[in-house]
């Protein structure tokens, strides 16, 4: 029996930390020897969702021993993923990203441009003829409803409603939207942490025309929490573009509930801002309008404007 590791982006969320748990059970439906891990802490979502299925924290890890088999889900792209991994035998990937990845030999790939890994791993689970019980159920619906927001994201496809209603005559969690209140609330319960860690939340790095960018996101039900906190977010915004030698920082507040983001930016990356988003940047605040979605609504364009200026 192969031995086999699981792990997701990170900055883990609810749908990289749930979907290592499905994968680890799929895989061992495979025949493998699986164990699931996550890169980071968790945020208080995924906290509030691990508890709420009395599922234990995963255990952290960002590299392996050498020549380790591994399955990445959720992501794909070296920059998000763990420190040693061109040392790795990468046998799986499972992602719903853009791909930037380089294989030393061939693997497993199921991707497909559903919102949520979970919404993929129901897909391999009815193609392999396994049963998916109800705690599978309940694992994959939650990764469904929270990076859809409750469906609100430019990401949800009729396909995920489609799995999710299908989910719902397996699982334990019968309304949904009262579910998915009780995780953004969790999200949002941001009094004990520190200005660095609201950054950090849910921070994904890329590479634009071999220029490095940050982009934070933070959903929430409470963005005037973070917003009084300005001034600190944007002294931490320049310390971490400094010390990571980076071209670009963001961090979007994305108010779940009247689906509005508004970006803290730095003044020297306000003028990419303005320019990619057609909007005016006022007081380090810029108006992203209902761009809820990193994914499909905001990567995708500050990449074309780095492809075309040689910034």
């Amino acid at each position: 029996m192969k031995e086999i590791k699981v792990i997701g982006h990170k900055v883990p969320d609810t749908d990289c930390t749930l979907s290592a748990i499905i994968m680890a059970d799929f895989l061992e439906k495979k025949w493998y020897k699986s164990e699931y891990f996550i890169q980071w802490k968790l945020n208080k979502e995924t906290e509030f969702v691990l508890d709420y299925f009395w599922i234990e924290v995963p255990k952290i890890k960002t590299s392996f021993e050498a020549g380790t088999r591994v399955c990445l889900v959720d992501h794909n792209e070296k920059t998000q993923s763990l420190d040693n991994l061109e040392e790795l035998e990468v046998e799986w990937i499972v992602d719903h990203h853009k791909f930037d990845f380089k294989s030393k030999s061939p693997l497993y790939i199921k991707a497909e441009p559903l919102c949520s890994t979970g919404s993929i791993l129901y897909k391999l689970y009815k193609e392999n003829n396994f049963e998916i019980s109800t705690k599978i159920a309940n694992l994959i619906l939650t990764c469904i409803l929270s990076d859809s927001l409750l469906f609100r994201s430019a990401t949800t496809t009729k396909e995920d409603t489609l799995i999710a209603e299908e989910l719902k005559q397996i699982s334990d969690i019968k309304n949904i939207d009262e579910f998915a209140m009780k995780m953004f609330d969790a999200k949002s319960d941001l009094w004990d942490i520190s200005v660095l860690d609201l950054i950090k939340y849910d921070y994904k790095e890329f590479n634009f025309n071999w220029k490095k960018a940050w982009i934070g996101t933070l959903e929430t039900t409470n963005p005037n929490y973070a917003l009084w906190r300005k001034k600190e977010i944007l002294e931490w915004l320049k310390t971490i573009k400094e010390k990571d030698n980076l071209n670009f920082i963001m961090l979007s507040i994305v108010d779940i509930l009247n689906e509005k983001n508004t970006t803290i930016i730095l003044d020297e990356d306000a003028k990419i801002i303005s320019e990619v988003f057609n909007t005016e940047v006022n007081d380090n605040l810029a108006d992203l309008k209902n761009r809820l979605s990193r994914k499909k609504q905001i990567v995708p364009e500050l990449n074309k404007y780095f492809e075309n200026n040689n910034i």
